[in-house]
């Protein structure tokens, strides 16, 4: 007999997706795991995204709607209704490559203790599929994230346990770093892992509400930080990296730098010369007199053992 599989419910809140959610959508229903529902969380949007999606017709799309409330109370909407065994997050403007849910659900199923695993992830910039990160985590290197405030992966790329952290809600009084906050309280109950495969994309344009308000969401982050060290019953340093502003350019592009240097390090790593120096030289062309973007040439070409030194010995 054929076992049944278990259901897989991805969320996608949106607010004036445009033209990026109907191939949001499309890329969530094409799944290579069949059974699973892929719920459309409309915040009140006006831009007419939600005709785009409303002949679709594939009974497991549906679509919510709730007057403009933030996308916290989207997801938290979507969770009060959900009856999967696992939950996924995808952003309206994003795709998930066809194999995601499958190789996440094989992940949790032969780790019953993981609370959640997330993936690794590309951009998509002026319309490519650039710089690619593929390093797996165990549960001890997300755990030593969580402990120093760092996300393991990017939040969107996660799949959850509903029955370990169904009861666990997004926090409402966030509009932009929710997602860091859910993760770092999931972290902190649960072990969290990365399976070692690209398998999300993720949109880079103007119109992000980060790329609009970098001021606010350096302070919503850090609000989220004093949170976690209140909870943890710590002291809130000073100079905490969590708290120390990035230079105006990597605030503005939301830090895209550290993306190039990672994906740098995973293709060097993985013997991809030619994806490591096309990734390498996005740092330069984007911002060609700020020599920081210097740095993920400077990781194609270092000898490894002072590649090493220069990450504090964090893992290659």
């Amino acid at each position: 007999m054929t076992r049944l599989q278990p259901l897989v419910c991805i969320a996608i809140p949106v607010y004036n997706g445009g033209e990026y959610l109907r191939p949001a959508v499309e890329s969530a229903l094409a799944q290579t795991w069949q059974n699973l529902e892929v719920w459309v969380i409309d915040d009140g949007s006006t831009d007419g995204c939600i005709d785009t999606i409303a002949h679709i017709a594939d009974p497991r799309l549906r679509i919510l709607h709730q007057p403009q409330s933030g996308k916290s109370t989207a997801l938290n909407l979507f969770l009060d209704q959900q009856a999967g065994t696992y939950y996924a997050i995808q952003d309206a403007d994003d795709l998930s490559h066809p194999h995601r849910v499958e190789r996440q659900v094989a992940y949790l199923e032969s780790h019953p203790d993981v609370g959640a695993c997330f993936t690794g992830h590309e951009l998509i910039l002026d319309g490519k599929h650039v710089a690619p990160r593929f390093r797996a985590k165990g549960t001890a290197e997300c755990a030593r994230d969580i402990e120093r405030l760092a996300m393991p992966a990017h939040d969107p790329t996660a799949m959850f346990r509903v029955s370990l952290v169904g009861d666990v809600r997004y926090d409402a009084h966030l509009a932009i770093a929710q997602g860091y906050d859910y993760t770092l309280r999931i972290g902190e109950q649960w072990p969290l892992a990365v399976i070692g495969e690209c398998l999300y994309s993720y949109r880079i344009h103007s119109q992000s509400v980060t790329h609009r308000d970098p001021a606010r969401r350096r302070a919503q982050v850090q609000e989220v930080a004093r949170r976690a060290f209140e909870r943890r019953k710590q002291p809130i340093p000073v100079d905490a990296s969590t708290t120390r502003r990035a230079s105006r350019n990597r605030e503005s592009d939301n830090n895209l730098l550290a993306h190039f240097i990672e994906s740098t390090i995973d293709q060097r790593r993985a013997g991809d010369r030619a994806g490591m120096f096309a990734t390498a030289l996005l740092g330069p062309r984007l911002q060609p007199l700020d020599w920081e973007y210097y740095k993920p040439l400077a990781c194609a070409l270092a000898p490894l053992g002072m590649l090493r030194r220069l990450r504090g010995g964090r893992a290659l």
